[in-house]
């Protein structure tokens, strides 16, 4: 049977971070406006400013870059005058709360500029569309693929596939059509190949793996004869410009293969489908829920949860019902339960967490009463014991704002339901989310406010006292100390080159005291092409729960002995960077502007150019100044903490 759907669009998951939240747990309304259907403020292009906002939109893309900054592409939604399909490409820094129009056009329906395929060029640009899927890979580029949109010169299903770099500020076309609705090109299962290429197509899912491979799946559109829902799985080399279809079929409408619930099966394969959800697990698995398509013999909406393992290649069914159109089981709000289910949905907004949880808001769907509508329901999935947390929100449809005051967080406040979010997590863990179709305060249309959920991190008995570093001729020492260890497991040490990705390089366990412990760990693997290095401590408790270090950072390249305190302003911690001459005790000291300390650490640290992070978390929003005290002298910085 031949199904097809109001167009909608997908979600991109967002980057990994730390995050526990909670049904206290604080929404902040943090930009953009509270009502419906409002249009864009560009500015100057390039020029950031505290009046600029994208316009209300839905089912735009979107990545976040290795700096920390939120970057939003298209859509459909309003312009700065009109409304229509988008191609404006904006940036949000979280630090200091605004937007910058990037690139594109601030009127809507724009037509493509392609250039030279493989030549990048400041005038070329993809053409306004929505429902697009992205990537970022290790170098800070962001890969956009298909959607629907507008070529040079028609409108329809697409399926180039671009890329841009930040810092030259300049669109590439990589490879696919610069024509509308064009079928795909499967080869050889398995097989790459440079005539390989997925058909047009819009509300599909995507995901990166540990080697910078771009993975694609389903969505609706083209198979190598025929529209419709798809079910396949492609892969996209960028160092080779080749795709690989490596499964799923060729043909569209396919139904699903279910097997058994929890066991990988190479038969095992997801029905086709549209507008679903998806994450990114630790161990690099693709996640899946629900969306629009086909269970074992019927399209509607799904609730079924699979996982996706690259390296074996097959599929398993991990959750939720085989069947079409299921309400929601919420049980009881903060609490877990392999009852639990959400309701059969689809274009929700999904993040993962450094804890290995997956989160899920909103979407179309099904509520508890299995009444039909927009979504408002934030629920959280434990990939170890499988079960669904129905965290915040309500558990019926259709439910308005309430929005508070704008940059105050406050747990009675509550984003409206909607669909075709999308949402981003900051490197503190919080989460973010923007415009979407949906209700604000009392009314129904097309939205452009920004929501953050303020991060928890998971409380554990061990107390962090202290965790810095040491860079010297490529060799970086790492030394903590810590206290109140007596349920506590180890610690492993992970590395990261983007800030975002992070391996696990070593391990060491803990004393087991309930007084102070030291730890020293020597990393002498950097590679020369490496740029920056990352480093936290995940701290394992002995019944499994885990919780983060902040993070240290160190430029490979740096010479300088300047005192260094980034970010500035702060939100959550403090990176100071400064060059130790020799071996010995620092003093470092935050105070206020009347000269009052306020917090003070004597480490002691190896020669050669250290970093330490400082938790100023609990400090109240003001302006402070940082010192330094070794054998060169004094140093001194101020810093805001916002």
């Amino acid at each position: 049977m031949k199904t097809t759907l109001p167009f909608i669009a997908l979600l991109f998951y967002a980057s990994i971070s730390s995050a526990q939240i909670l049904p206290q747990t604080p929404w902040t309304w943090m930009k953009g406006d509270n009502t419906v259907n409002q249009f864009g403020t560009y500015g100057t292009q390039g020029v950031t400013s505290v009046n600029n906002k994208p316009g209300a939109r839905n089912n735009s893309t979107t990545w976040r870059d290795t700096t920390g900054n939120l970057w939003l592409f298209g859509g459909s939604g309003y312009s700065v005058n009109s409304s229509g399909y988008l191609n404006d490409l904006w940036k949000f820094n979280p630090s200091t709360n605004q937007w910058t129009w990037v690139k594109g056009n601030n009127s809507s329906n724009q037509f493509s500029v392609y250039g030279t395929m493989g030549t990048a060029n400041i005038a070329n640009k993809p053409g306004a569309a929505f429902s697009s899927v992205s990537w970022r890979d290790a170098n800070n580029n962001l890969w956009l693929f298909g959607g629907f949109g507008y070529t040079d010169n028609a409108f329809g299903f697409l399926n180039a596939l671009w890329k841009y770099n930040p810092s030259t500020n300049q669109w590439t076309w990589v490879k696919g059509d610069k024509a509308i609705d064009k079928v795909g090109v499967y080869g050889t299962k398995g097989v790459e190949h440079s005539n390989n290429k997925p058909g047009a197509r819009y509300g599909s899912q995507t995901w990166i793996d540990a080697s910078g491979n771009l993975w694609l799946f389903g969505g609706y559109g083209y198979s190598g004869s025929a529209s419709g829902i798809l079910n396949d799985i492609w892969k996209y080399n960028p160092s080779t410009n080749k795709w690989t279809w490596v499964k799923g079929d060729n043909a569209v409408e396919q139904a699903g293969v279910y097997g058994t619930k929890g066991v990988a099966q190479a038969t095992n394969q997801p029905g086709a489908r549209y507008v679903s959800t998806s994450w990114t697990d630790g161990n690099n698995n693709l996640w899946l829920f629900g969306g629009y398509g086909y269970d074992e013999t019927d399209a509607g909406n799904l609730n079924d949860m699979w996982k996706y393992n690259p390296a074996t290649n097959e599929w398993t069914w991990m959750s939720g019902d085989k069947i079409i159109n299921q309400a929601g089981i919420y049980g009881t709000q903060g609490q877990p339960s392999m009852a639990n289910n959400p309701g059969a949905r689809y274009v929700s907004s999904s993040w993962s967490d450094a804890n290995g949880d997956l989160w899920l808001f909103g979407g179309y769907g099904f509520d508890n009463n299995s009444n039909p509508g927009y979504l408002n329901d934030l629920w959280k999935y434990n990939t170890v014991n499988r079960a669904w947390t129905w965290v915040k929100g309500d558990n019926t449809i259709d439910q308005t704002g309430v929005y508070g005051t704008q940059g105050m967080p406050d747990p009675t406040n509550k984003s409206g339901a909607r669909t075709g979010s999308v949402s981003w997590t900051d490197g503190n863990g919080n989460l973010w989310m923007f415009g979407g179709y949906g209700f604000d305060g009392s009314s129904e249309g097309i939205l452009n406010d920004l929501w953050m959920i303020t991060n928890l991190n998971v409380t554990l008995p061990l107390k962090l006292l202290s965790f810095g570093g040491v860079l010297n001729n490529r060799i970086v020492g790492l030394q903590w100390e810590s206290e109140q260890e007596t349920t506590f497991s180890h610690f492993n040490i992970q590395r990261s080159f983007d800030g975002i990705n992070f391996t696990t390089i070593g391990n060491i366990n803990g004393n087991g005291n309930s007084s102070r412990s030291n730890y020293n760990y020597t990393d002498n693997d950097l590679q020369s092409n490496n740029l920056k290095v990352f480093y936290r401590l995940q701290m394992v408790d002995k019944d499994g729960r885990f919780n983060y270090s902040k993070v240290l950072v160190f430029d490979l390249k740096q010479t300088t002995t300047t005192f260094t305190a980034f970010p500035n302003p702060a939100i959550h911690s403090l990176n100071v960077s400064f060059t130790q001459e020799k071996n010995g005790k620092v003093i470092i000291s935050i105070t206020d502007m009347k000269g009052a300390t306020i917090k003070r650490q004597i480490p002691t640290i190896m020669a050669g150019r250290a970093s330490i992070t400082i938790d100023v978390s609990d400090l109240p929003p003001a302006h402070y100044i940082i010192s330094l005290i070794n054998e060169t002298g004094t140093t001194r910085q101020k810093f805001i903490k916002q």
